[in-house]
């Protein structure tokens, strides 16, 4: 066994591309389209560009973008921000998979703004374990790049910059996750190969980059992270972890990723959640689900059926915790 930057692989791995064929393919599985039914009460604005980046394996730089979703009637009062990331294992997703306009629809319409992201991907036909460490991290990088967009523009899109929050699921989860907790001594050694990366919290504009990534709180859907040495005790942005018992994609305890020897080994929110008590941390919660698997609130193992039950109590454990959060400023 191999450990790297605070991952482990199995030395075989790339002797065997079925283990990586099955991978990519358990990824794909989740991807179906888009198509939820747009709110009457929440006006939208599509393709905003937020930030530009070099993707994987490519020579130019990119756009990121956003969607964003406000009360179709605003008024002037500055309003909490939800920041939303999609899931896919860093190979597939885009920012208007159904799950990601049901989260953005239903904040908006209960007074917040949101906003659902771009974040960089890998090609499937380059999953490789360098590949996923440097994708990920990409991946932070371009919620941190998010997260300081909208504090240099909060005048435009009337955004209170001490209620911007995060929320993400699966692979969304694990880019959050590592942007709170990843410090630059704790980077991966792959981030440094070249073309090397810039620092966690470096991308961006002259005037985003001024900014700080700090946020209110952020909600975490069976993500998991590669290394809890990681989280130490001076980080203590409330988070919200919710994860089912059944997850073999994402394990809620740890394991292999998608069940795969040789993908990366992680530890997921038992373990996040022992960490954090583990560090003195009293602002976090989790609920871990004995019944569910990953990904639960879709029905059908596709990202287009969502099941209205099971997503709206994970909207209410969502927005209790944000409220809670203001409750603790006070």
């Amino acid at each position: 066994m191999l450990r790297y930057g605070g991952f482990e692989m199995n030395r075989k791995m790339n002797r065997h591309p079925f283990i990586i064929s099955v991978a990519v393919l358990a990824l794909v599985v989740f991807v179906a389209g888009n198509g939820f039914a747009q709110s009457a009460k929440v006006h939208i604005k599509k393709g905003i560009p937020y930030c530009s980046a070099q993707f994987p394996g490519k020579d130019k730089m990119q756009k990121l973008c956003f969607d964003f979703y406000e009360p179709d009637n605003p008024g002037d009062t500055l309003r909490p921000l939800v920041i939303t990331l999609f899931g896919g294992g860093f190979v597939v997703g885009t920012r208007d998979w159904t799950d990601m306009v049901a989260w953005c629809n239903r904040f908006a319409e209960n007074g917040y703004a949101a906003a659902s992201i771009d974040y960089r991907l890998m090609s499937a036909t380059e999953f490789s374990y360098k590949s996923l460490v440097r994708t990920g991290y990409m991946a932070a990088q371009d919620v941190s790049a998010a997260v300081r967009f909208f504090k240099a523009n909060y005048e435009k899109y009337g955004i209170d910059t001490t209620r911007i929050f995060l929320l993400g699921q699966s692979a969304g989860a694990v880019a959050i996750i590592h942007a709170l907790y990843m410090d630059e001594d704790e980077r991966p050694a792959e981030t440094f190969e070249e073309p090397a990366l810039s620092s966690m919290h470096s991308t961006g504009s002259a005037e985003m980059k001024r900014h700080t990534f700090d946020v209110a709180g952020a909600v975490l859907f069976w993500g998991s992270i590669f290394n809890t040495g990681y989280i130490d005790a001076d980080e203590v942005t409330p988070v919200c972890l919710i994860h089912g018992e059944k997850d073999i994609i994402l394990p809620v305890d740890s394991g292999y990723a998608f069940s795969v020897p040789g993908l990366p080994y992680v530890y997921g929110s038992r373990v996040i959640a022992d960490r954090l008590k583990e560090m003195g941390t009293t602002s976090f919660e989790s609920h871990l689900l004995e019944k569910e698997g990953h990904a639960f609130y879709f029905r059908y193992l596709s990202m287009y059926y969502l099941d209205a039950l099971k997503f709206d109590s994970c909207y209410q454990l969502a927005s209790a915790f944000m409220r809670k959060q203001w409750r603790r400023e006070k």
